[in-house]
């Protein structure tokens, strides 16, 4: 009888050997690891409902868009307090910010949250932009999200039309990427380093990749209540090894996927705690994949290494 109790626990531990192998990998969870969380202090005060951010890689900073204190707000590589920018007053509501390699930032805000400005702080220069000639469309222009390429070229998801604008560092319109379907809403931007474009659709619950050196277009997922579905994706970063992470608002998480949409795992879970995000607006990941989320329903900044 011992004996053959034995041989059961071999089969069983074999049995546990083989699923582990076999498991999916969206059940087991990233290499992750929490770094810093940023929410104020008595020098700079308290975050209130910030937006997004933008990590410049030359000066190693940080910039926040703390969208209810109208400022932008500046960290140094460690995290820690810098300056703070409001024009005088003047900057209102921002909600999405990129730098170029001028110095220059490009800032969407207002007290609508509609009007796209040009900030050069060495230059004192705070101006609203105007893009002229662009494509018309059924509805205005109502700018959203913003990147920006190697070569200065600002890409700007136009949430009135369901598309994005490519404008030179001067405001020049260059052209529109689109999809033609009335349900595409193209949301957030980033462009990789090769050039290619990838845009989050959030009413489709999907991702498409814009190929730069081909022309093409092809896209992933789809809304639902599994582990490698959209609930309300909401941003998207793509990753130095190119994976792309979406960020998802309502299920509180972050999705990874490679470039053709083989899922790999869910990063976080919703909540109040250290390592936990609650009604997320914006995920952002830099060089070295620090891995940026901003975590709005908790007021704060939240930073990741992820794994190289």
């Amino acid at each position: 009888m011992p004996q053959i109790l034995t041989m059961n626990k071999y089969k069983i531990l074999s049995i546990i050997f083989i699923l582990f192998c076999l498991a999916p990998p969206y059940l087991f969870s990233a290499d992750l690891n929490l770094i810093a969380s940023l929410s104020g202090d008595k020098i700079m005060g308290k975050f209130n409902q910030p937006s997004a951010i933008f990590f410049d890689e030359l000066k190693k900073r940080l910039y926040v868009a703390d969208t209810g204190n109208n400022r932008l707000v500046s960290f140094d590589h460690e995290f820690n307090f810098i300056s703070e920018f409001d024009a005088g007053g003047e900057l209102k509501y921002p909600t999405s910010i990129v730098k170029n390699s001028k110095d220059q930032f490009f800032v969407v805000g207002g007290t609508a949250r509609d009007e796209l400005f040009l900030i050069d702080i060495p230059k004192k220069i705070f101006k609203q932009i105007e893009i002229k000639n662009i494509t018309a469309r059924e509805n205005p222009f109502l700018p959203d999200n913003l990147a920006i390429d190697k070569d200065d070229n600002l890409y700007i998801t136009d949430r009135g039309n369901g598309r994005i604008l490519v404008v030179d560092s001067d405001g020049r319109f260059l052209k529109e990427i689109a999809v033609e379907n009335k349900f595409v809403d193209l949301t957030d931007v980033q462009i990789d380093t090769e050039g290619n474009i990838y845009s989050l659709s959030t009413l489709e619950g999907k991702v498409y990749i814009f190929n730069n050196k081909e022309g093409s277009v092809s896209s992933f997922g789809k809304r639902g209540s599994r582990a490698n579905e959209f609930e309300f994706p909401v941003s998207i970063a793509i990753s130095p090894n190119r994976f792309v992470y979406v960020l998802d608002k309502h299920k509180g998480n972050v999705l990874v996927f490679k470039k053709d949409g083989n899922f790999q795992f869910n990063m976080l879970k919703k909540g109040w705690g250290n390592g936990e995000i609650y009604e997320p607006s914006y995920i952002y990941i830099d060089r070295g994949n620090k891995i940026y989320i901003v975590d709005r329903g908790n007021n704060r900044i939240q930073i990741f290494q992820g794994g190289k």
